[in-house]
């Protein structure tokens, strides 16, 4: 993947809009831009300007059509933008064309995300399930430079076959290390199943919190279990799945788990990597949807959310649904709106505390 994490870098954001159904496109673009921008200032991007195009049909070889990759030459140049990031996924070939017609970098949203979680990694079985995702978006573009194979080729070019190509070398040393990073991965799972099974078989139950990545649910994990959990305020600051004891007001207990937070289209290559993780969340015996109240786009968020879980198949899933930081600025209107199409949602705060002692006695409810 690019070499990205210099704080001098300078970004110009791409956005795209169907021509069809304009309005709801642009709304949904003026929120993209306002995430987009958060994610590549987290590998170290400074966003220097954004350009929105109409696409009415596809350019097979540039995305954009001839006179739109030419805005965009002169806006990075007008810019001095040392970088391309699409909001949209652009396959290889693209993102070639692109780079030779604009001569600079050219990234998609989706490395941004895969690069953030590698940077974001800690424990081993994250760093494995973060480096399986980036070897799966590098495989299909070996044809340009890559620094995801810097501390994995190591002697591994001393031995070459005869006549192998540079090329084909790359493409085998990676598909050696997915082989070897699934296999690693698998036996973190089949050790994640069987502390399932246990807890399964126990009388206790098990609920997972669910959300929209810094919406909260790390500190509320923390809070309920009076257990420090190591809250980072920044995006994807969770990528293990993390299981606390909780206290209810009856005097029993439950046990909670924190999990990665989603984001609009995450990729399918994290889908993949992240699968164990994930799916502590089908086996929860309830659901705690944080929702960040603060955030501009907090309904769509939560839409996200629900998407992602049906996909898990979690539709199912009783579930609590816990509107946090309403001691912050938001948005009142889209608070009431999310009210009214789920009364029993708790407006809370968790760093002011308010709203928890609600949150308990439901939690509470649904394990009786």
């Amino acid at each position: 993947m690019h070499e990205l994490i210099e704080p001098t870098k300078k970004a110009l954001l791409i956005f795209t809009i169907e021509t069809h159904n304009d309005k709801l496109k642009i709304l949904q673009t003026d929120v993209a831009q306002g995430e987009l921008k958060n994610l590549v200032a987290n590998i170290g991007l400074e966003t220097v300007g954004t350009e929105t195009f109409k696409i009415s049909a596809i350019n097979p070889a540039t995305f954009l059509g001839k006179g739109q990759v030419e805005i965009v030459s002169q806006a990075a140049a007008a810019c001095n933008a040392d970088v391309i990031v699409f909001n949209t996924q652009i396959n290889p070939r693209v993102q070639r064309n692109l780079e030779a017609a604009l001569n600079r970098c050219v990234i998609d949203r989706e490395e941004v995300i895969i690069k953030i979680f590698a940077d974001r990694a800690k424990t081993s079985e994250a760093k494995l399930q973060a480096e399986l995702a980036s070897l799966q978006y590098s495989l299909p573009r070996l044809t340009r430079r890559w620094n995801v194979l810097s501390q994995q080729r190591g002697g591994a070019f001393r031995s070459r076959g005869a006549g192998e190509t540079k090329l084909e070398l790359d493409s085998r040393v990676i598909r050696e290390r997915i082989t070897a990073l699934r296999e690693k991965l698998s036996d973190v799972e089949r050790v994640r199943n069987n502390q399932r099974k246990n807890r399964l078989h126990s009388s206790l139950k098990t609920g997972s919190i669910v959300g929209y990545t810094n919406s909260g649910k790390s500190s509320l994990l923390q809070l309920l279990s009076k257990q420090k959990t190591g809250v980072e305020d920044k995006l994807f600051a969770t990528l293990d799945s993390l299981t606390k004891r909780i206290f209810l007001p009856n005097g029993t207990f439950a046990l909670l788990t924190d999990t990665v937070g989603f984001v609009d289209n995450l990729p399918h290559d994290l889908i993949d990597a992240f699968k164990s993780t994930l799916e502590e969340t089908r086996y929860a015996d309830f659901l705690i949807i944080v929702c960040d109240a603060s955030h501009p786009a907090m309904l769509e968020c939560l839409e996200v959310t629900q998407s992602v879980l049906s996909s898990l198949a979690c539709d199912e899933k009783r579930r609590i649904i816990f509107i946090n930081k309403t001691d912050a600025t938001f948005n009142p209107d889209a608070v009431a709106s999310l009210k009214q199409r789920y009364p029993d949602a708790i407006e809370g705060s968790v760093k002011e505390k308010i709203g928890i002692d609600t949150l308990l006695e439901k939690i509470e409810n649904l394990t009786c």
